[in-house]
């Protein structure tokens, strides 16, 4: 990855951006992993990160949202780091830092790429960063557009 190139943090306008800016920083997750140490999770994918879609119950079973369904139920807005970030490891590393096996490391790859989604293109940083290192934008409907909410 190159310096010039971003990678996102992507998550929902309505839900989580508040929480987000009242606590000033992103925060890492395990998502319910108990003995994994948390990550904060980043794609190179530069329209939408298609693991950070909503999975929702639709009639008669759960289905992933579509982007623009995604957009209209909760807004999707992303945070962004320079890609040199000596802060980022790759999907392998991050793996191997959080304890997940191989094993596991291949069926959480099989199901990211069931939902769109890419391996290669996805970073972890181990801590918290302050909002004041990341750029802020919200999609429009036809573009990111940057956010003057930081």
């Amino acid at each position: 990855m190159t310096g010039k190139e971003m990678v996102h943090h992507y998550t929902t306008e309505k839900h989580h951006l508040p929480l987000i800016l009242v606590s000033e920083a992103l925060l890492p997750s395990n998502a319910g992993a108990e003995n994994e140490p948390p990550l904060l999770w980043f794609s190179k994918a530069q329209l939408w990160e298609k693991t950070a879609t909503k999975i929702e119950h639709m009639g008669v079973g759960l289905r992933a949202l579509t982007f623009a369904e995604q957009l209209v139920k909760h807004g999707c807005v992303r945070f962004s780091l320079p890609g040199d970030d000596p802060r980022l490891m790759n999907w392998v590393d991050a793996c191997k830092y959080a304890g997940i096996t191989s094993t596991a490391r291949r069926k959480l790859e099989k199901a990211g790429k069931k939902m769109g989604g890419s391996p290669i293109d996805w970073y972890a940083i181990s801590g918290g960063i302050p909002l004041t290192e990341l750029k802020l934008q919200r999609y429009d409907g036809s573009q990111w557009v940057n956010s003057p909410s930081l």
